[in-house]
């Protein structure tokens, strides 16, 4: 019996060697398990953190490239309509002294014109009474020539003016 007693308690000691020894291995699996936990969520926080970076990082660069973008283009269009102003300026001016070249050459004597000279010459022939009826159909001729170059001459003058 006592080396019943004996081998009994040999075995379980041995029972608590091992028990013992699984026990400390546990411990060891659940620290290592834990710390596994610890490095998971640190590489989750970590890689959220990154990502919502360049999310942010993304949006504000997209922002930025747009307004410059929109300044680019109010630039150009500012630019455009200073060249359309200076060109149209300078159409306007070059009409203006169209005109003013045209309305010196129609100009004659003493700053008259030759709308009014011409209207002079009609009112001195209608005041003739040739004799013959051959110098009354050339002076109808020439008022009626003079006529149509008069209403041809200002036809083209007001035509030539900027509306």
């Amino acid at each position: 019996m006592e080396e019943n007693k004996e081998t009994q308690q040999l075995e379980k000691k041995s029972l608590t060697k091992t028990i013992d020894s699984l026990t400390a291995e546990l411990e060891e699996v659940q620290k290592s398990l834990q710390k596994r936990k610890r490095e998971n969520t640190t590489l989750k926080i970590l890689f959220y953190t990154g990502l919502f970076v360049l999310l942010v990082s993304f949006l504000y660069s997209n922002s930025v490239l747009q307004r410059a973008h929109m300044r680019s283009l109010e630039k150009n269009i500012i630019s455009l309509e200073q060249r359309l102003f200076n060109d149209i300026s300078q159409l306007a001016t070059n009409i203006e002294l169209e005109l003013q070249v045209k309305e010196k050459k129609l100009k004659l004597i003493d700053e008259t014109d030759i709308f009014s000279v011409l209207d002079r010459m009609d009112y001195a022939i209608s005041r003739l009474r040739p004799q013959k009826k051959h110098t009354m159909i050339l002076i109808n001729r020439a008022r009626l020539n003079t006529s149509q170059f008069s209403r041809l001459l200002k036809k083209t003058t007001r035509s030539s003016k900027p509306k």
